[in-house]
Protein backbone atom coordinates (compact mmCIF):
# COMPACT_ATOMS: atom_id res chain seq x y z
CA UNK A 1 0.00 0.00 0.00
CA UNK A 2 2.90 2.11 0.02
CA UNK A 3 2.37 4.11 -3.17
CA UNK A 4 -1.35 5.20 -1.64
CA UNK A 5 1.14 7.32 0.80
CA UNK A 6 -0.50 7.87 3.62
CA UNK A 7 1.96 7.42 5.80
CA UNK A 8 3.00 11.24 4.65
CA UNK A 9 -0.04 12.68 5.07
CA UNK A 10 -0.07 14.74 8.11
CA UNK A 11 -3.03 13.15 9.16
CA UNK A 12 -3.73 10.97 12.80
CA UNK A 13 -4.49 7.50 13.02
CA UNK A 14 -8.10 8.37 14.18
CA UNK A 15 -8.44 10.83 11.44
CA UNK A 16 -7.54 8.33 8.54
CA UNK A 17 -10.27 6.15 10.48
CA UNK A 18 -12.98 9.04 9.83
CA UNK A 19 -11.96 9.75 5.92
CA UNK A 20 -12.23 5.93 5.64
CA UNK A 21 -15.39 5.52 7.08
CA UNK A 22 -17.22 8.70 5.75
CA UNK A 23 -15.79 7.01 2.35
CA UNK A 24 -17.04 3.59 2.76
CA UNK A 25 -20.31 4.79 4.58
CA UNK A 26 -21.05 7.01 1.48
CA UNK A 27 -20.29 4.57 -1.46
CA UNK A 28 -22.38 1.90 0.45
CA UNK A 29 -25.50 3.93 0.06
CA UNK A 30 -24.77 4.85 -3.29
CA UNK A 31 -23.47 1.55 -4.48
CA UNK A 32 -26.44 -0.38 -6.73
CA UNK A 33 -24.49 -2.72 -9.15
CA UNK A 34 -22.32 -4.37 -6.38
CA UNK A 35 -26.03 -5.70 -5.12
CA UNK A 36 -26.51 -7.62 -8.40
CA UNK A 37 -23.19 -8.45 -9.19
CA UNK A 38 -20.95 -10.63 -7.20
CA UNK A 39 -17.38 -8.83 -6.80
CA UNK A 40 -14.69 -10.86 -7.85
CA UNK A 41 -11.22 -10.02 -6.18
CA UNK A 42 -9.86 -7.47 -4.83
CA UNK A 43 -7.12 -9.03 -7.61
CA UNK A 44 -4.06 -6.32 -6.27
CA UNK A 45 -3.91 -2.35 -7.79
CA UNK A 46 -1.19 -3.77 -10.56
CA UNK A 47 -3.49 -5.46 -12.29
CA UNK A 48 -4.10 -4.05 -15.80
CA UNK A 49 -6.62 -6.41 -17.15
CA UNK A 50 -8.36 -9.34 -16.37
CA UNK A 51 -8.78 -12.88 -18.93
CA UNK A 52 -12.22 -14.79 -18.46
CA UNK A 53 -14.50 -16.93 -20.72
CA UNK A 54 -17.52 -16.11 -22.40
CA UNK A 55 -20.37 -18.19 -22.63
CA UNK A 56 -22.87 -17.84 -25.78
CA UNK A 57 -25.44 -21.16 -25.47
CA UNK A 58 -27.88 -23.00 -23.50
CA UNK A 59 -26.30 -26.52 -23.53
CA UNK A 60 -28.48 -29.61 -23.17
CA UNK A 61 -27.37 -31.85 -19.86
CA UNK A 62 -26.69 -35.57 -20.10
CA UNK A 63 -29.40 -38.27 -18.30
CA UNK A 64 -28.70 -42.14 -19.05
CA UNK A 65 -27.61 -44.97 -17.74
CA UNK A 66 -24.03 -45.25 -18.80
CA UNK A 67 -23.02 -41.99 -18.38
CA UNK A 68 -19.98 -42.57 -21.42
CA UNK A 69 -21.77 -39.88 -24.13
CA UNK A 70 -18.87 -37.22 -24.48
CA UNK A 71 -21.39 -34.52 -25.84
CA UNK A 72 -22.32 -33.10 -22.49
CA UNK A 73 -19.05 -30.70 -21.94
CA UNK A 74 -19.50 -27.27 -20.91
CA UNK A 75 -16.58 -25.36 -22.30
CA UNK A 76 -16.37 -21.57 -23.50
CA UNK A 77 -17.06 -20.54 -26.77
CA UNK A 78 -14.38 -17.54 -26.71
CA UNK A 79 -11.96 -15.94 -24.10
CA UNK A 80 -11.60 -12.32 -23.96
CA UNK A 81 -9.50 -9.52 -22.04
CA UNK A 82 -11.06 -6.43 -20.56
CA UNK A 83 -8.52 -3.90 -18.99
CA UNK A 84 -9.69 -2.63 -15.39
CA UNK A 85 -9.30 1.26 -15.57
CA UNK A 86 -8.82 3.84 -12.55
CA UNK A 87 -11.90 5.67 -11.24
CA UNK A 88 -11.23 8.24 -8.95
CA UNK A 89 -12.07 11.85 -7.98
CA UNK A 90 -9.91 14.05 -5.96
CA UNK A 91 -10.60 16.01 -2.93
CA UNK A 92 -8.66 18.78 -0.83
CA UNK A 93 -8.41 19.20 2.78
CA UNK A 94 -7.76 22.65 3.99
CA UNK A 95 -4.99 22.96 6.66
CA UNK A 96 -6.12 25.53 8.60
CA UNK A 97 -9.58 23.34 8.84
CA UNK A 98 -7.33 20.22 10.19
CA UNK A 99 -5.47 22.89 12.99
CA UNK A 100 -8.73 24.41 13.17
CA UNK A 101 -10.51 20.97 14.42
CA UNK A 102 -7.68 20.05 16.63
CA UNK A 103 -7.26 23.55 18.29
CA UNK A 104 -11.39 22.92 19.40
CA UNK A 105 -11.22 19.78 19.93
CA UNK A 106 -13.69 18.68 17.29
CA UNK A 107 -13.00 15.58 14.99
CA UNK A 108 -12.40 16.22 11.63
CA UNK A 109 -14.58 17.49 8.51
CA UNK A 110 -14.19 15.00 6.19
CA UNK A 111 -17.26 15.76 4.05
CA UNK A 112 -14.66 16.59 0.81
CA UNK A 113 -13.87 13.11 1.67
CA UNK A 114 -17.84 11.86 1.43
CA UNK A 115 -18.49 13.97 -1.82
CA UNK A 116 -15.42 12.50 -3.71
CA UNK A 117 -16.60 9.00 -2.96
CA UNK A 118 -20.07 10.09 -4.05
CA UNK A 119 -18.57 10.62 -7.38
CA UNK A 120 -16.86 7.20 -7.35
CA UNK A 121 -19.29 5.36 -6.67
CA UNK A 122 -21.87 6.75 -9.05
CA UNK A 123 -19.30 6.75 -11.80
CA UNK A 124 -18.97 2.71 -10.87
CA UNK A 125 -22.70 2.18 -11.31
CA UNK A 126 -22.40 4.06 -14.74
CA UNK A 127 -19.75 1.69 -15.94
CA UNK A 128 -22.06 -1.37 -14.70
CA UNK A 129 -25.14 -0.56 -15.96
CA UNK A 130 -24.14 1.94 -19.47
CA UNK A 131 -20.78 0.80 -19.74
CA UNK A 132 -17.77 3.54 -21.62
CA UNK A 133 -18.11 3.22 -25.15
CA UNK A 134 -14.48 5.00 -25.33
CA UNK A 135 -13.12 2.40 -23.50
CA UNK A 136 -14.48 -0.51 -24.96
CA UNK A 137 -16.47 -1.61 -21.90
CA UNK A 138 -19.80 -2.57 -22.05
CA UNK A 139 -22.65 -2.38 -19.49
CA UNK A 140 -25.99 -4.08 -18.88
CA UNK A 141 -27.34 -1.97 -20.83
CA UNK A 142 -25.31 -2.17 -24.05
CA UNK A 143 -23.93 -6.01 -24.04
CA UNK A 144 -24.02 -7.70 -27.08
CA UNK A 145 -26.04 -10.99 -27.05
CA UNK A 146 -28.50 -9.73 -24.53
CA UNK A 147 -31.79 -10.15 -24.67
CA UNK A 148 -34.18 -7.09 -25.10
CA UNK A 149 -37.77 -6.80 -25.03
CA UNK A 150 -39.92 -3.47 -25.41
CA UNK A 151 -41.33 -1.70 -23.06
CA UNK A 152 -44.45 -0.99 -22.15
CA UNK A 153 -46.86 1.77 -20.62
CA UNK A 154 -45.74 1.49 -16.62
CA UNK A 155 -48.08 4.28 -15.91
CA UNK A 156 -51.35 1.52 -16.84
CA UNK A 157 -51.59 -1.10 -13.67
CA UNK A 158 -50.31 -4.34 -14.03
CA UNK A 159 -48.01 -3.41 -17.45
CA UNK A 160 -45.05 -3.25 -14.99
CA UNK A 161 -45.30 -6.79 -13.48
CA UNK A 162 -46.50 -8.40 -17.20
CA UNK A 163 -43.08 -7.16 -18.55
CA UNK A 164 -41.01 -8.28 -15.88
CA UNK A 165 -42.93 -11.63 -16.15
CA UNK A 166 -41.82 -11.85 -19.90
CA UNK A 167 -38.72 -10.58 -19.24
CA UNK A 168 -38.37 -13.70 -16.28
CA UNK A 169 -39.73 -16.01 -19.27
CA UNK A 170 -37.59 -14.66 -21.57
CA UNK A 171 -34.37 -15.46 -19.05
CA UNK A 172 -35.68 -19.00 -18.32
CA UNK A 173 -36.59 -19.67 -21.85
CA UNK A 174 -32.33 -19.03 -22.29
CA UNK A 175 -31.69 -21.22 -19.91
CA UNK A 176 -31.25 -19.09 -16.37
CA UNK A 177 -33.57 -20.08 -14.02
CA UNK A 178 -33.04 -17.27 -11.57
CA UNK A 179 -32.32 -16.07 -8.90
CA UNK A 180 -33.17 -13.08 -10.65
CA UNK A 181 -32.56 -9.48 -9.71
CA UNK A 182 -33.76 -6.09 -11.55
CA UNK A 183 -32.64 -2.85 -11.60
CA UNK A 184 -34.90 0.20 -13.48
CA UNK A 185 -34.55 3.76 -13.59
CA UNK A 186 -36.14 5.99 -10.61
CA UNK A 187 -39.48 7.11 -12.91
CA UNK A 188 -40.18 3.03 -13.11
CA UNK A 189 -39.62 2.74 -9.62
CA UNK A 190 -42.20 5.64 -8.47
CA UNK A 191 -44.55 4.26 -11.21
CA UNK A 192 -44.81 0.59 -9.51
CA UNK A 193 -45.52 1.74 -5.89
CA UNK A 194 -48.98 1.52 -6.21
CA UNK A 195 -51.96 -0.59 -4.94
CA UNK A 196 -52.45 -3.19 -7.47
CA UNK A 197 -55.82 -3.78 -8.24
CA UNK A 198 -57.90 -5.35 -5.37
CA UNK A 199 -55.10 -7.46 -3.59
CA UNK A 200 -54.41 -4.50 -1.01
CA UNK A 201 -50.55 -4.73 -2.15
CA UNK A 202 -48.41 -3.01 -3.68
CA UNK A 203 -47.60 -3.32 -7.85
CA UNK A 204 -43.64 -3.30 -6.46
CA UNK A 205 -44.60 -6.45 -4.02
CA UNK A 206 -46.03 -8.49 -6.58
CA UNK A 207 -42.86 -7.78 -8.71
CA UNK A 208 -40.79 -8.72 -5.87
CA UNK A 209 -42.10 -11.82 -5.41
CA UNK A 210 -41.33 -13.28 -8.72
CA UNK A 211 -37.48 -10.95 -8.98
CA UNK A 212 -36.47 -12.52 -5.38
CA UNK A 213 -32.65 -11.41 -5.65
CA UNK A 214 -34.17 -7.62 -4.96
CA UNK A 215 -35.51 -4.88 -6.95
CA UNK A 216 -33.72 -1.47 -7.42
CA UNK A 217 -33.32 1.93 -8.57
CA UNK A 218 -30.09 3.32 -10.03
CA UNK A 219 -29.80 7.05 -10.95
CA UNK A 220 -27.38 6.37 -13.40
CA UNK A 221 -30.51 4.60 -15.72
CA UNK A 222 -32.11 7.63 -17.32
CA UNK A 223 -35.50 7.28 -19.16
CA UNK A 224 -37.71 4.48 -19.07
CA UNK A 225 -35.49 1.78 -18.62
CA UNK A 226 -35.25 -1.75 -16.70
CA UNK A 227 -32.91 -4.80 -16.57
CA UNK A 228 -33.48 -7.90 -15.21
CA UNK A 229 -30.56 -10.51 -14.85
CA UNK A 230 -29.93 -13.67 -13.50
CA UNK A 231 -27.63 -13.59 -10.97
CA UNK A 232 -24.71 -15.63 -10.35
CA UNK A 233 -20.40 -15.36 -10.96
CA UNK A 234 -21.03 -18.06 -13.56
CA UNK A 235 -23.18 -14.91 -15.58
CA UNK A 236 -21.30 -11.75 -14.42
CA UNK A 237 -18.56 -10.63 -12.07
CA UNK A 238 -17.58 -7.20 -11.09
CA UNK A 239 -13.84 -7.55 -11.25
CA UNK A 240 -12.05 -5.32 -8.95
CA UNK A 241 -8.33 -5.11 -8.58
CA UNK A 242 -7.95 -2.28 -6.11
CA UNK A 243 -10.96 -1.92 -3.97
CA UNK A 244 -11.88 1.83 -2.82
CA UNK A 245 -9.39 3.37 -0.71
CA UNK A 246 -7.94 6.65 -0.48
CA UNK A 247 -4.25 8.13 -1.29
CA UNK A 248 -2.45 11.43 -0.77
CA UNK A 249 -0.88 13.58 -3.20
CA UNK A 250 0.58 15.56 -1.82
CA UNK A 251 0.92 19.56 -0.24
CA UNK A 252 -0.61 22.03 -2.82
CA UNK A 253 -0.09 25.42 -1.50
CA UNK A 254 -0.28 24.41 1.78
CA UNK A 255 -3.23 22.18 1.99
CA UNK A 256 -3.74 18.82 2.01
CA UNK A 257 -4.58 16.99 -2.10
CA UNK A 258 -6.67 13.21 -1.54
CA UNK A 259 -7.73 10.80 -4.45
CA UNK A 260 -10.55 8.39 -3.77
CA UNK A 261 -9.71 5.68 -6.47
CA UNK A 262 -10.42 2.14 -7.54
CA UNK A 263 -10.24 0.09 -10.34
CA UNK A 264 -12.60 -2.33 -11.49
CA UNK A 265 -14.38 -4.10 -14.19
CA UNK A 266 -17.70 -5.86 -15.57
CA UNK A 267 -17.21 -9.29 -17.13
CA UNK A 268 -20.10 -10.43 -19.02
CA UNK A 269 -19.59 -14.03 -19.02
CA UNK A 270 -22.99 -14.97 -20.19
CA UNK A 271 -24.61 -12.41 -22.01
CA UNK A 272 -28.25 -13.86 -22.66
CA UNK A 273 -28.48 -13.72 -18.47
CA UNK A 274 -29.41 -10.25 -19.21
CA UNK A 275 -32.80 -8.97 -20.43
CA UNK A 276 -33.37 -5.35 -21.10
CA UNK A 277 -36.62 -3.63 -20.78
CA UNK A 278 -36.98 -0.23 -23.14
Amino acid sequence: MDYLDRNAAPLTAEEWSRVDGAIVDTARQILVGRRIVEVLGPLGSGVYSMPYSVFSAKNATGIDMLGETDEYVVEASSRATINLPMLYKDFKIMWRDVEADRHLGLPLDVSTAAVAANFVAVQEDNLIFNGNADLGHQGLFTAQGRLTLKISDWSEPGTALNDVVKAVGALSEAGHYGPYAMVVSPVLFGRMVRVFGNTGMLELDQVKALITGGVFYSNVIRGEKAVVLATGSQNINLAVGQDLTTAYMGPVNMNHLFRVLETAALLIRRPNAICTVE
